[in-house]
């Protein structure tokens, strides 16, 4: 924990982040390092990061390998400016590729174009 309190995170905050869930605990900082790293690469600053961790801890105790291949998947549809859509929907980061590779292709099918996929994701997405 101790790399949050230096992120910024106040003991208060923390705790509430761990109440929600509590599995936080087990996560060491390198990990949490990590998660940090892909969201600074995916161009979210400092202030997208705590709100981020705030709003959704889960993200916190998500394996980084598959937030890895979740973000490639979203680069592969055709997304970008990924920060604005973390920032904006925080619980979209609890996705797997393999679950947007199926909302997606279910999509398609219904016949949206890709377009229309993309909008539904970065401005309707709800979880």
């Amino acid at each position: 924990m101790d790399v949050l309190i230096r992120f910024g995170f106040t003991i208060d905050e923390i705790k509430s982040m761990m109440d929600t869930n509590n599995l936080i605990d087990s996560v060491s900082d390198k990990d949490i390092y990590e998660l940090i790293d892909i969201l600074e690469k995916a161009g979210c600053q400092d202030s997208h990061i705590k709100n981020i961790f705030l709003c959704n801890p889960f993200y916190l105790t998500r394996d980084v390998l598959e937030v890895n291949h979740f973000i490639q998947k979203l680069y592969e549809i055709g997304l970008s400016s990924l920060f604005v859509l973390f920032d904006s929907n925080p619980y979209i980061l609890n996705m797997s590729d393999r679950d947007l590779d199926q909302f997606y292709h279910e999509k398609i099918k219904e016949g949206m174009n890709k377009e229309e996929i993309l909008d539904t994701i970065n401005y309707s997405m709800v979880f």
